[in-house]
């Protein structure tokens, strides 16, 4: 089978940085000369303002598109540590846990291909490996809609960016000690100092160390993180950042597959929660590094040249156990599974160099801005395959393995299955021209070299592609507080997947639009509806695993040489409603609604494992009548979804996962929390993208204690 391990951390800058900088710039102090080099740096800290999520520098408000944002205090409060449990509870987005250790993540239908951290960034595939922690997170953006500006290459579905932490003007430190269900441990200490007397250097480090199991059998997973990072002055006019994270995440007892979710008769399965396919010998290792550079020159007070430079490696290594069956799972017997185990290492490694102009000018008696910048990527990828000497059995009756059916196999020596080399060079400009005082008007492309030399399993994936993206979008303040906005983008996305001929598939196509209203009111509570629509050809969709004979061998050994895929139509079109801020002085809220179609060319419902409709709801509250107290609800309700087999069709019932936290102050530097989710214990499948799933996490519950200095 094609083994997809993809990293989706490395990087590739964005495409608009607008008002924000000149912002800055006009805010700045004036002072002697000998007080610049003090203040440049220690007020940038400050008004830093991130313009990763869209690249345009500018509030969720004067955003022309959908734009979500989840704040570190928001991540902390509701224990959202892993990016599984924080997407899980973000406005329009949904992510199909598989397996275990991978993940797909969606929004308005489409995969989301592109993760970015501090505005940096290249797609990553469409799916995810490992457990990425947040605790090294100042938050984390999501821009729903196309997205062909700011990544070089379009996807209609959306970008998330990663806000790392950086240093703070005092010094400041945190511990949080947390124990949960399923001997769920963590530890987190966050320490930020000034190096010198004027806090023109500083630097920050968190830590994380976590070890926990799971209610499914076998499974558990450990990881260690490192973040360290340090910024200055370098002289009046040039400030420096560079940094290193580290992340290395262990699993024992995961699955690759997952349960078989139907009987060969038709009927859907029902195990229970705690069901896994896993033998005792599985493991999945992953290791992320990265090292990082930032350069600013502060050419005047209106433009600003910036230099990142980012070098990414990732490592993995797992074995697994992959059970299946060609007959379908007998319904009365049980019998019908077979075995498949693997072994498999990768490297990838990603060199990404960005350089970004930014910039304001005076025309008609407005202020305008704009941005120019040109990134320069290459990534490596090799996958190694060591072949199962053993372990090609036929399976005993399903469910009660007692995770010792098979034995660890005899590995082969490890060979090359796959690798690959990509190329991506893009230049990309932008304007924002104020028309009027209250309309503006974003227009921008980027031009993009992509090259992939690529092979797997003998097939080769290499593709070439030059192409642009144009954008279009506008906002206009109609009255005080109230904006509409519409953005339109093309829709190119270089596909490395193969088809029934072995070859490659070639690239999705189409066109995105989005039309929107945004109210802001007291205390910044923004409302905001959207409604969109995209339209995309040759979309990669799933067929099924070969070795490119079409013939079952007897020993199951070489059956899954290849996934294979086919291009399809699909049209998107929906809603969405969402509103956060501070409702009053006690409550605040954060969440939404989304609503969406999706067809294929002939009319029929696509991407059916996409619930159509989702509800996404954060309420916290500080009382006033006890200040240390505050309480937090969380719900999720997502409609029904299917997907349909040769044996009959596997659904999931709409559902609601109610969760929370209650946190007491008991001075100033400790505070109590205890947090529940899925507090009703419901009962639901993590995804219904294919024959096989898990369920979801019961009732699960943890403690922490907080101490801040």
């Amino acid at each position: 089978m094609t083994y997809k391990k993809i990293f989706a951390l490395s990087p590739i800058m964005l495409a608009l940085s607008i008002h924000a900088q000149t912002a800055e710039s006009t805010n700045k102090k004036t002072a002697k000369d000998e007080d610049i080099e003090t203040i440049r740096i220690v007020e940038s800290r400050i008004q830093r303002v991130s313009s990763g999520a869209t690249g345009l520098g500018l509030d969720s408000f004067d955003t022309p598109q959908s734009l979500s944002i989840i704040e570190g205090d928001t991540i902390a409060n509701y224990n959202l540590n892993d990016i599984n449990s924080l997407f899980k509870q973000v406005t329009g987005i949904n992510i199909d846990q598989t397996e275990t250790d991978r993940t797909y993540f969606s929004a308005r239908g489409f995969d989301i291909t592109s993760m970015h951290i501090d505005g940096s960034g290249i797609p990553f595939g469409d799916i995810f490996v490992g457990d990425l922690d947040t605790a090294m997170y100042d938050k984390v953006e999501f821009i729903r809609g196309s997205n062909g500006l700011i990544t070089g290459l379009g996807n209609p579905s959306g970008t998330v960016n990663y806000v790392r932490k950086r240093p703070s003007n005092d010094t400041k430190a945190s511990m949080a000690l947390t124990y949960g269900r399923w001997a769920n441990m963590r530890a987190v200490a966050d320490v930020s100092t000034p190096l010198t007397e004027s806090g023109s250097w500083a630097a920050r480090a968190v830590m994380v160390h976590q070890d926990k199991e799971s209610w499914l059998d076998l499974y558990k997973n450990n990881r260690t993180v490192f973040y360290g990072v340090v910024d200055g002055q370098l002289s009046d006019d040039l400030t420096l950042t560079f940094g290193y994270t580290y992340q290395d995440n262990n699993s024992d007892g995961g699955t690759w597959g997952a349960v078989p979710m139907i009987y060969s008769d038709g009927q859907q399965v029902d195990f229970p929660t705690s069901t896994t396919t896993a033998m005792d010998w599985t493991y999945w290792d992953t290791l992320n590094e990265t090292a990082f550079a930032e350069l600013s020159w502060y050419i005047t007070d209106n433009l600003n040249l910036t230099s990142k430079l980012n070098y990414i490696k990732y490592e993995e290594d797992s074995e697994l156990f992959y059970a299946y069956s060609n007959t379908g799972l007998e319904h009365e017997t049980g019998l019908g599974m077979l075995g498949y185990p693997g072994k498999f290492s990768a490297e990838d490694e990603t060199l990404i160099w960005d350089n970004n102009l930014q910039g304001a000018f005076q025309a008609w008696g407005l202020e305008h801005t704009f941005n120019f910048g040109i990134s320069l990527a290459d990534s490596t990828t090799s996958d190694l395959d060591s072949g199962a000497l053993s372990g090609f059995d036929v399976m005993p009756a399903f469910p009660g393995w007692n995770k010792a059916q098979v034995t660890r196999p005899t590995w082969a020596v490890p060979y090359e299955a796959g690798f690959t080399d990509v190329t991506l060079n893009r230049f990309y400009g932008s304007v924002q021209l104020a028309v009027t005082e209250n309309f503006d008007l974003v227009l921008g492309a980027s031009f993009v070299d992509y090259e992939n030399e690529g092979e797997s399993w003998g097939a080769s994936t290499s593709t070439s592609e030059d192409g642009s993206s144009p954008y279009l979008g506008f906002t206009w303040e109609v009255v005080t507080d109230l904006n509409v906005y519409g953005s339109y983008s093309d829709i190119y996305q270089p596909q490395y997947y193969l088809n029934e001929d072995l070859l490659p598939l070639g690239s999705a196509e189409g066109r995105s639009y989005e039309l929107g209203v945004k109210k802001r009111f007291e205390n910044n509570v923004l409302v905001s509806f959207a409604a969109f629509r995209t339209e995309q050809e040759n979309l990669y969709e799933f067929l099924g695993y070969g070795d490119g004979d079409g013939v079952d061998d007897e020993d199951y050994s070489d059956d899954f040489d290849y996934a294979l895929y086919k291009g399809v139509t699909v049209d998107s079109n929906g809603f969405e409603l969402e509103v956060s801020g501070q409702i009053n002085k006690e409550w605040s809220l954060q969440g939404g609604f989304t609503a969406l179609n999706m067809d294929d060319e002939n009319g029929d419902e696509a991407r059916t494992f996409v619930p159509r409709k989702s509800l996404k709801l954060l309420a916290d509250y500080s009382p006033q009548w006890q200040e240390k107290l505050s309480a937090g609800v969380s719900l999720r309700w997502q409609s029904d979804m299917f997907y349909d087999t040769a044996y009959g069709r596997i659904s999931q019932d709409s559902y609601t996962l109610i969760g929370g936290y209650v946190q007491y102050n008991v001075s100033e530097q400790i505070s109590l929390s205890l947090n529940l989710d899925n507090i009703t214990d419901e009962k639901y499948l993590s995804s219904v993208r294919t024959e096989q799933a898990f369920y979801g996490s019961p009732l699960n519950y943890s403690f922490t204690m907080r101490w801040d200095y």
